[in-house]
């Protein structure tokens, strides 16, 4: 919210208005400064009038008429500058035109303008000539209406997107490439199914306890497991095996999806089933 208030301020200082004249019925548009009052529903009207004796406004002038708009070049100096002089000069309201740059500029001024009480508005170099030129080509004072847009500034969209547009598709990349880096990461603790197939395959069958003594009995129970440590079933005969490459063994189902999704490594010893170099203790260990 504290960062929110000041660029709704500075959304409402970018107020776009513009200036029509009514002899040629064109509108020129440009900005209201920041310093002023605002532009009313109703607009300002009045005659468009360059001073002949400083078309810049950095001095006081003669008023050519009453209810005229000082239509002034940027320049010589400062806006605020401009906007006193015309006011103690007469002028209804005041146009600030840029003869040589097109870039749009909100007038502004870091002191106290409590002292002005006639607006004033800026114009970028395309809409500043073309203003000039009919005032030239007509050769007598414009009849003008100041007025402001009635439609949603395009600063304010701009700062909308900035503000909550923006971050939210920063926000949207990060997450998709936060997926997409997951997946692969996840990919790679899989084991390929082509790499699963391959290994060995047995049919497991009971031991046989006829003729074996209490030793011969102990030491088969070690080397063969009776249960699946992934279902926890014990084998049953017929039962389909697979050999991981460290000899540890388990229902085929149950370690072929343990394999390829949840981890490619041994549910006992961890040892990677895509590793194809294995620990010599490890193949010592009951190859059967």
């Amino acid at each position: 919210m504290n960062i929110l208030l000041p660029l709704w301020l500075l959304c409402l200082s970018l107020v776009y208005a513009s200036t029509h004249v009514t002899i040629s019925n064109e509108t020129f548009h440009d900005r209201i400064a920041s310093f002023g009052p605002r532009l009313s529903v109703n607009g300002k009207i009045g005659f468009l009038i360059e001073p002949a004796e400083d078309i810049t406004g950095c001095s006081l002038v003669e008023a050519p008429t009453t209810d005229w708009i000082a239509l002034v070049s940027r320049g010589k100096c400062s806006f605020i500058t401009k906007v006193r002089y015309m006011q103690q000069s007469g002028a209804i309201a005041v146009v600030v035109g840029d003869p040589i740059n097109p870039g749009w500029i909100t007038m502004y001024s870091p002191g106290d303008t409590s002292d002005i009480y006639i607006p004033s508005v800026f114009m970028p170099k395309q809409e500043f000539n073309k203003l000039k030129g009919l005032s030239n080509l007509l050769n007598t004072p414009m009849v003008a209406i100041l007025q402001p847009d009635d439609h949603v500034s395009w600063p304010f969209i701009d700062v909308l997107i900035i503000v909550i547009v923006s971050p939210c598709l920063v926000l949207v990349l990060i997450y998709a490439f936060w997926k997409i880096r997951l997946n692969i990461l996840r990919k790679r603790e899989l084991a390929p199914v082509s790499v699963v197939s391959k290994l060995s395959v047995k049919i497991f069958h009971p031991p046989i306890n006829e003729d074996k003594n209490e030793q011969e009995e102990e030491a088969e129970e070690e080397e063969e497991a009776e249960s699946c440590t992934i279902c926890l079933e014990e084998y049953e005969a017929g039962s389909e095996l697979r050999l991981l490459p460290c000899n540890h063994y388990y229902h085929a189902l149950c370690v072929d999806l343990w394999l390829t999704t949840k981890k490619k490594s041994c549910p006992i010893c961890k040892t990677d089933v895509t590793n194809s170099e294995v620990t010599p203790l490890l193949l010592e260990a009951g190859a059967f």
